[in-house]
């Protein structure tokens, strides 16, 4: 069995992978602070509860004016035995140690059975108003384990309550259920955060995908758009030097004895020239350097003087122009760019129209719009090309567009300048034969 290579990722996978990554590293990031908030609130408003619970014993006991709560019993005497309370810790959810100043517990009568491990604590008077959490082993397993939250006060000598006066009290209360309530909590957070850190690995994929399409398509249009560039400005360059490596060879002849070699060089430099200048204004536009300088103007006068050239131009190749100004009023556009426009589609549709045909520019206002056509009587251009023909460098007959000089790039600056204008431009068919680009300009 032959071992086949594994091919290396594209750009698109490259890419589309490492947003993929990104855009899952942000919901992790994002689900770990929310869920970590969360929890944090969530923990911080149970011990605030908990605090609160001790903070009102205090101020109870530090108040109390009644009985004790314990009755001190005589050191010499057997302590009676009272009922003791269920070795669960539910079951008994505070609980109060008074010491003397020595740290001798005195109301031991109240821990009987198996409550007189609390008579057993330490007792730390560095440790004097500061709540702490504790654990009180009953037992080798981990469930007979029981938590309490603790606070040592010191009762003035000054209380009415005798019992209490000028000894220490420590408050236990038992957290077990609070702890059992943060435990579930942290579970169902986790399994939360799981459910939806899996539900944001499809909606990562997705984003990536639907994400990375544009700039994709941004991408192989740059790329097309470079390698048509460097192919266009080839050809010319090619023409050019191919013309003077030749006369080079000719160092004794007269610039009258080579006319056409001259002509043909100096035939693709204004080409060269047209092509940059084409490119230059895409790549502006691409980049949003054009502003539109928008004016108005008075249609009429405009356009009388703007195609006025084309009646000779198209006199002197035996074509017959017919210019049809029914557009009266104004309307507020950028004059020069509207004349490049009207520049570019009436070459164009020179370019097309056979000696002996016609092309015809029509303007009328509809509903306050300026709407041009220009039309020719040409071979036409086929249903499937009409969608295309606004691409950058595309060509519907690549030989006769490289013979009079085209280069694809007319109708793409066409159609962003009626862009730019908020415009519309469409291609449609000239019966019986021929095309007709329609423009239609937004009034005021």
């Amino acid at each position: 069995m032959k071992y086949k290579k594994p091919q290396p990722r594209s750009f698109e996978d490259k890419q589309r992978w490492g947003l993929f990554f990104k855009i899952l590293l942000s919901f992790a990031i994002l689900f770990i602070v929310l869920g970590g908030v969360i929890y944090f609130f969530f923990q911080r408003s149970i011990y605030q509860n908990i605090d609160g619970g001790l903070d009102a014993q205090k101020r109870q006991i530090l108040t109390d004016k009644k009985a004790p709560r314990f009755r001190q019993e005589d050191p010499n005497k057997k302590p009676k035995r009272t009922q003791a309370p269920p070795a669960n810790a539910a079951k008994f959810r505070t609980m109060t140690l008074v010491y003397d100043k020595k740290g001798k517990v005195i109301n031991k009568g109240e821990f009987t059975n198996d409550l007189t491990i609390f008579t057993q604590l330490p007792f730390d008077k560095k440790k004097l108003n500061q709540k702490e959490t504790m654990t009180l082993y009953t037992g080798y397993t981990q469930s007979s384990n029981h938590y309490f939250r603790k606070l040592l006060i010191k009762v003035p000598q000054k209380n009415p309550n005798k019992d209490y006066a000028g000894k220490y009290v420590l408050l236990l209360e038992n957290i077990d259920p609070e702890l059992l309530a943060m435990s579930s909590f942290r579970k169902s957070l986790m399994v939360t955060l799981l459910a939806f850190w899996i539900l944001a690995i499809g909606i990562a994929y997705y984003l990536s995908r639907q994400n990375m399409k544009p700039i994709l398509r941004a991408w192989k249009r740059q790329q097309e758009f470079s390698s048509n560039a460097a192919h266009e400005l080839r050809t010319p360059l090619t023409v050019i030097q191919n013309q003077m490596e030749f006369l080079l060879t000719k160092p004794r002849d007269r610039v009258m004895d080579r006319v056409t070699e001259v002509s043909t060089t100096l035939d693709e430099v204004k080409h060269m020239q047209v092509l940059t200048e084409q490119l230059l204004t895409l790549a502006r536009s691409d980049s949003s350097m054009i502003q539109i300088d928008q004016q108005t103007i008075d249609v009429k006068p405009w356009l009388s003087k703007v195609l006025q050239p084309y009646t000779e131009i198209a006199d002197s190749q035996g074509k017959v122009m017919n210019i049809n100004i029914v557009a009266s009023g104004k309307v507020p556009f950028d004059a020069d760019l509207i004349h490049q426009l009207l520049v570019i589609l009436l070459d164009n549709a020179l370019k097309y129209t056979p000696t002996g045909g016609s092309l015809t520019l029509d303007a009328k206002m509809i509903k306050k719009n300026l709407v041009l056509e220009i039309s020719d009587t040409g071979n036409g251009i086929a249903d499937q090309e009409k969608e295309k023909i606004f691409d950058r460098f595309y060509r519907t007959d690549k030989s006769r567009n490289s013979k009079t000089g085209g280069n694809g790039l007319g109708l793409s600056i066409a159609k962003w300048i009626v862009d730019e204008h908020h415009g519309k431009i469409t291609v449609q068919d000239n019966y019986p034969k021929g095309t007709v680009f329609r423009v239609v300009l937004p009034g005021q």
